[in-house]
């Protein structure tokens, strides 16, 4: 087998079944949810719980996704004492961040029904559950960082079991926590939010202890490592990198918030159709996402060595499979929408507007998915300057842009809605692979900026 197609699959398939795992812990509460309170409302109540969840930890996530492209980079180079100091001061933000998110949670919640244009039904669902959620925030934070962490290393065999354990306590735990609630005349949603917050508990001790006493990533990492001392050095040495990260992710992330409150403000129908139709494309997208992530270690490791060259070639691979798998999902859309707009709903009405959603939507939705390819690549690069311009873009000009204008153009907002959302994935196709082929990310490089600053300071 080619040695590019080996390296792609060697990170991606892993990396593409822990995004199934990973899509699964969702499904679960989905799934308990519909069981034992069967409200639509309560399972809308989930998706803006991820919204908002999502918007809160803006600033952690993109942090976290700057320090480990560094210490891949420094990795790669051969620098390990630099990327040990990486994961040290990854830790300890992951720590103090997670108390940020934490006590930040708790004073939006008062606030939050005055900001979707929802039901005081939906608002009341996003209460119970959040309330716990944030208050197990802390195990979140440092969960999402040590389930990225080994994918650098290419020691997956953790995050297996991690997700393994999570798993099963979501599915063992879930619906015993619900019934407790109910029977004590509490929330059945908060009930659910203790299995996914359980689940992240047993998570995290798991990594922890294989991580740091166990070393498993082989690079001489220790108990030692695992302090509360505040510990930030390479974040002010990399202020500029790592600014750049925050700015986008705060922009990409309020720009989604911003996204879903437009949305909240046409017709129900319309939101209802978004919100629950994007479950079967959640389903479909977890591969082609995963698939696609997997070019962040794979351009961070090969700009560490400066090889251009293999990450065209790699790029060239995924966008083959990722434009051969889009085909073969927008045909299994098409030929089954009857199907899968009858399990979404019962009424007569919005099992139309379904069926109309997958026909209009599924293929931009295929092109949308291969536009990650370059996004990534961007990102793995590590070409902050390229990274906000395409959130910026993407994000604010065509999507915000789309969904502000577009519908009010058609008589029947529903339609004008699904039409804007086809329009914006085909737009930010165009606009993501466009900049990837002038190819400025090609010049971009934590180490090689490194090396340079010192020989300007020798001089």
């Amino acid at each position: 087998m080619d040695t590019k197609w080996r390296t792609l699959f060697k990170f991606s398939l892993p990396v593409t079944l822990i995004g199934i795992a990973d899509l699964l812990l969702i499904l679960i509460d989905l799934l308990w949810i519909r069981v034992f309170i069967g409200d639509t409302d309560a399972l809308s109540a989930l998706r803006l719980s991820t919204t908002i969840i999502t918007f809160i930890e803006m600033v952690l996530i993109a942090v976290i996704s700057a320090l480990l492209i560094f210490i891949s980079q420094n990795y790669s180079a051969g620098k390990t004492d630099q990327a040990k100091e990486g994961i040290k001061n990854a830790f300890s933000f992951s720590i103090y961040s997670g108390v940020i998110v934490m006590l930040l949670g708790f004073c939006i919640l008062p606030f939050i029904k005055y900001i979707f244009g929802v039901n005081d039904l939906v608002n009341g669902y996003l209460n119970n559950y959040l309330l716990i959620y944030f208050a197990g925030y802390l195990f979140f934070s440092l969960n999402n960082f040590l389930m990225l962490l080994p994918r650098y290393f290419q020691k997956l065999k953790i995050i297996y079991m991690s997700l393994l354990f999570a798993i099963l306590i979501n599915i063992l735990i879930t619906p015993v926590a619900m019934l407790l609630f109910d029977y004590y005349n509490l929330s059945m949603m908060s009930g659910a939010a203790v299995g996914t917050v359980l689940a992240n508990v047993i998570s995290t001790v798991y990594l922890l202890y294989k991580i740091f006493n166990q070393d498993f990533l082989k690079i001489g990492l220790s108990k030692a490592m695992m302090s509360f001392k505040p510990t930030f050095q390479i974040i002010k040495e990399k202020k500029k990198f790592v600014g750049s990260q925050i700015f986008n992710g705060i922009t990409f992330n309020l720009s989604m918030f911003l996204y879903i409150i437009i949305l909240s403000y046409y017709p129900d129908e319309a939101f209802n159709v978004y919100a629950v139709g994007m479950y079967a494309f959640m389903v479909f997208g977890v591969f082609a996402q995963n698939f696609a992530a997997s070019l962040i270690p794979i351009v961070s490791g090969y700009m560490g060595k400066e090889d251009i060259k293999s990450i065209k070639e790699t790029v060239k691979k995924v966008f083959i499979v990722l434009g051969s798998y889009g085909v073969f999902v927008v045909s299994v859309i098409l030929l089954s929408n009857d199907i899968l707009a009858a399990v979404l709903s019962s009424e007569t009405a919005m099992i139309a507007r379904f069926k109309e959603f997958f026909l209009l939507y599924s293929i931009p939705w295929a092109l949308n998915t291969i536009s990650f390819i370059f996004v990534f690549v961007v990102a793995g690069s590590g070409d902050y300057k390229g990274g906000m311009y395409l959130t910026i873009t993407n994000m604010y000009v065509i999507v915000l842009g789309s969904l502000l204008i577009i519908p009010n153009l058609f008589t029947d907002k529903v339609s004008g809605v699904i039409i804007a959302l086809s329009l914006i994935n085909i737009m930010t196709f165009i606009n993501s692979l466009s900049y990837y082929l002038i190819g400025r990310w090609q010049s971009a490089s934590l180490v090689k900026k490194e090396k340079a600053n010192k020989e300007l300071s020798a001089s």
